[in-house]
Order: C-alpha cells, then structure tokens, then sequence
C-alpha cells in the first residue's frame, strides 16, 4: 500500500514531507490548518526589513515549517548518539512538536513589535509579556484550537499542550530541548539559510551537510542559567567534531554578518524606531478615548488592544501585520497631526537619516554631537528624536557573561575532551568583544543637518 503524504515545497529545503502514518507528522499538518498557525502567514519574518531588502517578504508560517523540517534532521543524528535505554520517544515528539510551534505568539512585524511594547511598557513593572509566554499561552489554552488538536492526536487531555509549552519557556538541558533552543537548534539553522536567500545577501552562508555530518552530544558541567548559585549544573547538548572547527567559526561568523548587514541594518533600525513612536501616540491617543484623533473606528484590533492595561489572548491574536498596515492607511487621514506624520512616513517609505556616534573611541566631535543631542533629547522627550542602541558580538565571552551553557559552541577534539570554541578559535577569541553602535534618528530633517553640522 502507498503511504499517505503530505508535501509542501520549500524554498530553502526543497520538499517537506508528512507522513500521515507517523503520529507526530499527522498533527503537525493538522497544527499548520489551525487559525493559530494560519495566523502567521501575516507576520513577516523580518518586519520592515523588505522596505530595504525587496525579496524579504517571507513571513513566520514558512519559516516555522522550516525549522520543524530541521529538527527532524537533527533528531534523526541524535537518536543513534544517545543510548537506547536514555532515548526518550515522548520528550522526541515534543521537542518536534515545539520546534513547529516556537513562533505562535510573535506580534505585527516580528521583533518590531516586540520592541514597541517594550519601549511603550518600560515604566509599568510586569506589564510587557515576551512572544514566548504568549506562545506559551496559546498552547496551553483550554479549548485552543492547538491543544485540542494535540488532545486529538495523541489521546490525552492536554497532557502533550503542558509538555510543549513547558519546553518552550524552561531553560534546556537535555538534548531534545537543545534541538529547539541552543548554540545550533533548528530555528537558527532555518532562519540563517532563508534570511539569506530572501534578502539576497552575500552573508550567512553555512556549510549545514559538513556541520551535521559532525554533530556529536555531549554533557558539560558549569555555572549557567537555572543552576543554585555555586553549583554546578550538567546540560546534555550538541558539539562538533574536531573535523567541524572551522565550519563552526564560519557558521557563528554567518550569523554575525547576517545581523550586522540585515537585522541591524540602519534603515531597517530607522522604520522600526517610526513603528515604535506610532505605536506610542496611537496608544496614547487611545488611552485618552481620542478616538476621532486616531482616525481608527472603536472597534478596530488595535484599538480594542489598547483599550486595556492587560489585553487577552484573544485581543493580541486579532493583531497581524494587515491590521497594523491597515492602522497607518487610516491614521494617514488622522487628527492627530504628530501620528499622522509617523504613518505617512512609514506607508511612504520615507526613511530617517541617523547620526552615528562611536561610543568604542569616541572622538571630539563624537563627543561634541552626543552632548548637543542629549540636551535636544531633554526638551523633546524622546517624540521627534529616537535613540538606538544595538550590541552585536560574534560569540558571547562566557567568562565575562552569563552565557547560558546551552547557549555555547563546543569542540570535541580528537582526544574526546570537550572545549568552548573561543578557546580554541583565533578568529573567534578575537571576536568576543561586543560591537555597540550609538544612533540617533530625526523625525525633523532640519534638526539633524544642524546635528550634523557641529564641528562641521
């Protein structure tokens, strides 16, 4: 008898098959047709960045499928490295199960969003709520379109909803949970490669086949996240072969140039910065029933979102990238004339120029530009300055920082001991020192050229 598949093309790893015979497959297709899922057809991967890159248009339902792809791949190099009496079947189908699902809970434009609310939440304790927990929220919800699939697949009332979702959120120790969240899990694997294809850079290319090929699991012991402090704690995860050492430095060096070149790009930063600002004057607005101002009606997601200090699960789950567009082709024809300026300018396409201090080895002028800029900053309040801050480092120096152990790449060599990459990598080590890069964006054109012009 034939099997029964399901088959998708991908892009990036060709075909993606289903088996409908295999429990696991069979409710990941049937996950994919939930609304929760369909869901994120309208989130982009990579937010605004196809304002800059065109062809990255991608959004997170491909790239959850791709990273559920790869975790089958990965599974399948562990199963024969783990002994038979230590394999678990069940941790395997959650970990599978949580790599499909990893991305439920992002918001409109991806991290854009994220970073919005956090920027409009920081002076309220415990009010921002990371896309984790709420992936967490709607795996677990009572009568969820997720967990009653899963109750439908695996006959059990919720039992494999608690599992997924407790993976998700706890810091990973064993070797499937490092499958979904470690130095090489699958979301990363599938992000570097389509990130790179959509956006067309010449950054992140990775030698996968050879990296696979020489994936090995191990146990290391130290101090990390989740330990009590002064004991040591042992993570079973993934190493690379002796053999791997330089196509891991290329791998970590990929991800470094794929943010440098696209996640960081300065227009990229510049949009995502005008987001967070319409966002803030909309909620603003909202806060103070100025309805008419905004120029949404009442009952549009966004407003109903607003509305509340504590939105529900159902509020944030109307929320995509179609209803945030659809926020700024109304606030076009607002009141308000300080929101109407950000949504014009963000459905425009009309970029900000930065100012770009170095903060490493400030020089004079560096110096000079940064003080003159706080003094505007005092005055504006932060409403037609924005401020941007990102650090970006190679490899994270774990003797200076708490890195998670999961979080390492590791090296075993040829005599079975096990080192930190930064320790055997010249590249590498030399790399460690995060790279910070201090602009600011001008909403007043005019302002930024008197900026640009001290000691001019």
């Amino acid at each position: 008898m034939a099997r029964h598949t399901k088959r998708l093309r991908d892009p990036v790893h060709g075909l993606i098959v289903f088996d409908m015979a295999d429990e696991v497959d069979r409710a990941a297709w049937k996950l994919i047709d939930t609304p929760e899922f369909q869901r994120l057809r309208r989130v982009k991967q990579l937010g605004f960045s196809e304002l800059v890159f065109p062809g990255a248009t991608h959004n997170r339902f491909s790239h959850s499928i791709g990273v559920f792809h790869v975790a089958r791949q990965l599974m399948d190099v562990a199963k024969p490295l783990i002994a038979q009496d230590r394999w678990s079947e069940q941790r395997r189908k959650v970990a599978l199960l949580s790599a499909l699902l990893h991305d439920l809970g992002h918001g409109p434009f991806s991290h854009a969003f994220e970073v919005a609310e956090q920027e409009r939440l920081k002076k309220v304790p415990g009010a921002y709520k990371h896309h984790e927990a709420w992936t967490a929220d709607i795996i677990r919800t009572k009568d969820g379109n997720v967990r009653n699939v899963l109750k439908e697949v695996f006959m059990a009332d919720g039992a494999m909803a608690d599992d997924i979702a407790a993976l998700l959120t706890a810091t990973p120790q064993d070797i499937y949970a490092a499958v979904v969240s470690s130095s090489f899990d699958a979301d990363r694997l599938d992000y570097l490669q389509r990130d790179k294809l959509m956006t067309g850079s010449g950054a992140g290319g990775i030698d996968f086949d050879w990296l696979r090929d020489n994936l090995r699991v191990v146990k290391v012991r130290g101090e990390s996240e989740g330990s009590v402090e002064g004991a040591a704690l042992e993570v079973e995860t993934f190493c690379f072969t002796e053999k791997a050492s330089q196509a891991a430095e290329a791998f970590l060096l990929a991800r470094y140039h794929l943010f440098s070149q696209v996640y960081y790009h300065k227009t990229t930063r510049g949009f995502e910065r005008l987001l967070t600002a319409f966002l803030q004057q909309l909620a603003l607005l909202i806060r103070e029933k100025k309805f008419a101002d905004s120029g949404l009606p009442q009952n549009h997601p966004l407003v109903d979102y607003y509305s509340t200090k504590t939105p529900t699960l159902r509020q944030y789950l109307e929320l995509d990238d179609t209803v945030v567009w659809g926020a700024l082709e109304a606030a076009c024809l607002s009141n308000d004339s300080h929101l109407k300026a950000l949504a014009q300018r963000l459905r425009n396409r009309k970029p900000m120029k930065p100012i770009e201090i170095n903060v490493v080895s400030p020089t004079k002028l560096d110096r000079a530009r940064r003080e003159h800029i706080d003094q505007l900053l005092e005055s504006d309040g932060g409403k037609t300055i924005y401020t941007d801050r990102p650090k970006l480092s190679v490899y994270a120096d774990h003797r200076k920082e708490d890195v998670p152990l999961h979080k390492r790449v590791y090296i075993q060599r040829n005599d079975s001991s096990v080192d930190d990459i930064a320790t055997l990598s010249g590249p590498i080590g030399s790399l460690k020192e995060p790279q910070e890069v201090l602009r600011y964006y001008f909403l007043d054109e005019s302002v930024r050229k008197n900026v640009s012009e001290i000691g001019g």
